[in-house]
This record gives C-alpha cells, sequence and structure tokens, in this order.
C-alpha cells in the first residue's frame, strides 16, 4: 500500500516536472526581456529538472524489480537534484548581475530600480575598458572588444 502510494507520488511529481518544462519553454519564447526569459529558463530547472529527478528516485525506491540498485539510483537522484536546487538559482543570479551590472544589452524595464540608487557607479570598470581598448596586437590578431550601452 505504502509503495503504490509512493510510486503514484513519483509518477505524479515527474508529470509536473513535464507541466513545468512546457510552461517555461512558452516562457523563453513568449518574453521579450533577457531578464524575464532568465526567469523562465530557472523556473524550468528547477520545476522541470528537480522535480522529475525526485520522482524518478521515488519511483526507483520502490521498484522491486531493481533489487538492491534501487538504493543506489535513489541516491544519486536525491544528490542530483539537491545539487541542481544549490547551483541552478546561484548560476542564474551571478548571469544576470553580471549582465545588468556590465549594462550589456537593453535594461531591464523598472519602475523603480533599487540597485541603481543603492550602489555607487563604479568608475573602474571604464578605466579598464580604456586599457583594454589601448592595447596593441598583431595585425590580423583577434581582439577583444567591449561595448558600453550608454542609458
Amino acid at each position: 500500500m505504502i509503495g503504490e502510494a509512493v510510486f503514484l507520488a513519483g509518477m505524479v511529481m515527474i508529470f509536473i516536472g513535464a507541466v513545468y518544462d512546457v510552461i517555461a519553454s512558452i516562457g523563453m519564447l513568449r518574453f521579450d526581456d533577457f531578464y524575464l526569459r532568465a526567469h523562465a529558463a530557472t523556473v524550468g530547472t528547477i520545476g522541470g529538472a528537480v522535480l522529475p529527478i525526485f520522482g524518478a528516485g521515488l519511483v526507483a525506491l520502490v521498484s522491486p524489480w531493481l533489487g538492491a540498485l534501487r538504493y543506489f539510483l535513489t541516491g544519486i537522484a536525491l544528490t542530483t537534484g539537491v545539487l541542481i536546487l544549490l547551483t541552478a538559482p546561484t548560476g542564474s543570479h551571478s548571469l544576470v548581475s553580471a549582465v545588468y551590472f556590465g549594462r550589456i544589452g537593453r535594461p531591464p524595464r523598472l519602475v523603480v530600480d533599487h540597485l541603481a540608487e543603492d550602489l555607487p557607479v563604479r568608475k573602474d570598470v571604464e578605466e579598464l575598458v580604456r586599457e583594454h581598448e589601448d592595447l596593441p596586437g598583431e595585425e590580423g590578431e583577434a581582439r577583444f572588444v567591449f561595448r558600453r550601452v550608454r542609458r
């Protein structure tokens, strides 16, 4: 009885993960802003990857035909899900903050921008860009080009 309930919970988690993937893919197609698309991608990663992995772990846990291998598969599924839960939001936050502070692309459409109000303007970034623009390079050698989007 408990085994069937755990199996059903695992299958429901896999189904909900598929729904999250569909919602995230629609968001990636429909959203026009980088920041909203990054949010949709993170929702797809957390809901669309972690829930099915946990669900697969639960299904493996109550599958008697796997034998002793079911504990190994459940442990791997839970470990992978926890690692994704720890790294996906951190990576998404790092990427979005690098784009925001580097002023790459269009700025986000915000009513109130608390980051711009609280953080000082960094002058060392402009000096770093000027230093790299003046670096000598051999003819035909690829050079890094820093572009600034002015508001």
